[in-house]
């Protein structure tokens, strides 16, 4: 049984290297995505802020964001998130980043999907397509985030493929763990623990060798969890419907309610309402929402509309979220009548919808502050250092073997 799992975990882990390897490098960039975006682009970040001056009033930021948007797009939504002097201290607080929709539902393509809107004068501050090149300044983290997810592929190829490896690495990660127990003694004179405590150490006095596999084997049992949250969350992400929810709703109960509002037979042309009059329909559903959930809402997050189910999607902070900086309890009410159609809670919901939204939060480092960024980052180098020695480990024991072929036919010759 052990050799088996020694072939698995050996061709599998090959087969996962460069993947393992992408996804650590760039998961280990983009746990500071926001930071270092700004940092790039401060033309987009950074307008000059005027501390005597208020903000705009959301929705004329909105009518001003829809007025600069690029032709054939739309801006359907508005933000109430909006800086103060208390929070435009930071990088990326001084903007409002709106999303841009194609005019016609059926567009695949977009001249671009954001517009960065200076929110004390309404000014644009310019827009951009997210990922589009790693060659321009403006996309570089972005794209970095679409190769770390998809590949950067078109459609929903590169998702199936990082979905796959995802797979592949939750249950290599059982073999893995497996591979460090020690073996069977019958008449062992040794605690187990003894002798599985090597397999936990690195023996920096040894040789190169010896030392490479160490860092291999050590690293992995170390993190063995967390990989595995890291893992299972990417399966989550690239493969919900195909793998995730059938395996998950054997065990946890769901509620799917977000998902599960039908495309319209004709998306809407026209806006159903002007935007203040939605936002009022969309706070009394949420307030009788929050009401029946028993949840404490401390501030509005955003309004927006999807032209192709017939709903607006209303979002908020409240006491079931899990992230400090954004709203992500949600609920969808019907463009005409303002009834709910569907809802997200991040917590206080159903068991799998808390899971499932921790184990996000924990992939993209939206709990537990800086510190535990800092943390993603560094595990994010530690998978790349576990793929590339387990891939100088192969080429080692192939270089041998290689060479042992060799003596054997030169002794042949002789």
């Amino acid at each position: 049984m052990r050799h088996i799992l020694v072939l698995w975990h050996r061709w599998v882990g090959l087969a996962m290297a460069a993947f393992l390897i992408i996804s650590g490098l760039t998961g280990a960039i983009i746990a500071f995505e926001d930071e270092l975006d700004a940092w790039l682009n401060p033309q987009l970040f950074r307008p000059v802020w005027q501390a005597d001056k208020p903000v705009l009033d959301p929705y004329a930021l909105q009518a001003s964001a829809q007025q600069q948007a690029p032709a054939n797009t739309l801006v359907d939504e508005v933000l109430f998130k909006l800086p103060d002097a208390q929070t435009a201290t930071g990088l990326t607080e001084r903007v409002l980043a709106f999303r841009l929709s194609p005019a016609d539902p059926r567009a695949t393509e977009a001249v671009a999907d954001q517009l960065f809107i200076d929110p004390q004068t309404g000014a644009s501050l310019g827009v951009r397509k997210y990922g589009e090149s790693l060659f321009q300044r403006e996309t570089l983290i972005t794209f970095l985030y679409r190769l770390h997810y998809s590949l950067a592929l078109p459609g929903k190829s590169g998702h199936l493929i990082m979905g796959i490896v995802a797979l592949l690495w939750t249950l290599d990660t059982f073999v893995a763990f497996a591979l460090t127990l020690p073996r069977r003694q019958t008449n062992a004179k040794t605690r187990f623990w003894h002798r599985w405590r090597p397999a936990w150490m690195v023996k920096w006095q040894a040789s190169v060798t010896r030392i490479n596999f160490d860092l291999h084997r050590a690293l992995g049992l170390w993190l063995c969890t967390v990989l595995l949250i890291f893992a299972w969350s990417s399966v989550m992400f690239n493969l919900r419907d195909q793998v995730y929810l059938p395996v998950m709703t054997k065990v946890m109960p769901f509620d799917l309610s977000w998902r599960s509002v039908p495309k319209l037979d004709q998306p809407l042309i026209r806006l159903p309402m002007p935007w203040p009059e939605a936002h009022q329909m969309a706070r009394q559903a949420m307030l009788e929402f929050s009401q029946v959930h028993g949840l404490t809402i401390d501030f509005e997050d955003r309004l927006r509309l999807d032209r192709v189910r017939g709903v607006y999607m209303y979002s908020v902070h409240s006491s079931a979220d899990l992230r400090e900086d954004r709203g992500n309890t949600a609920i969808l009410i019907d463009v005409q009548t303002g009834k709910l159609k569907g809802w997200w809670l991040p917590t206080k919901g159903e068991a799998g919808n808390t899971f499932s939204n921790w184990l996000g939060a924990l992939h993209m480092g939206q709990v537990f502050g800086l510190p535990y960024r800092i943390f993603v980052c560094l595990n994010g180098v530690a998978l790349v250092a576990i793929s590339v020695t387990g891939v100088l480990i192969w080429s080692r024991k192939r270089a041998v073997k290689k060479r042992g072929k060799s003596s054997v036919r030169a002794a042949e010759l002789i």
